[in-house]
């Protein structure tokens, strides 16, 4: 059954490819193509069209290949260092929501002075810290 195709793919699939092409004037003087042959038509031999580049056309499609290389490379660069931005600000904010959760379980706070003695902060300061940080994330986060 197979061999049956493939010869009846060989026989008569090439066929279209082998069409010969004809040109011909008809008494209006109009110009036909056709692929029978009509009167005093003649046969044209069409081959396929072979476009050469001139140097300078390969040059400037080289230069344009290393300009689109070029502009690939930085946006890889470019995508990388968004990327590491976004990082370092996660990290950061990570680290402030970290500092804040450490002011709602805590009631007094100490420093050490000059001495290395454990001196009590005020809560103002420790207020304003808290604030700062509040509005920090809301900024950064």
């Amino acid at each position: 059954m197979y061999k049956w195709i493939m010869v009846y793919l060989l026989v008569f699939f090439p066929a279209p490819l082998l069409a010969e092409i004809y040109r011909w004037v008809d008494a209006d003087g109009r110009v036909h193509f056709g692929e029978r042959p009509a009167p005093n038509a003649e046969r044209l031999d069409v081959r396929p069209q072979v476009v050469e580049r001139d140097d300078h056309v390969l040059q400037r499609h080289k230069n344009m290949q290393k300009i689109m290389d070029v502009r690939a490379s930085e946006r890889e660069i470019e995508t990388a260092r968004s990327v590491a931005r976004r990082e370092r600000t996660k990290a950061q904010c990570d680290a402030m929501r970290r500092d804040l959760t450490r002011f709602e379980g805590r009631r007094y706070w100490y420093e050490e002075d000059a001495n290395g003695k454990k001196v009590e902060v005020h809560p103002s300061r420790v207020n304003a810290r808290k604030q700062e940080l509040e509005s920090l994330i809301q900024e950064r986060c």
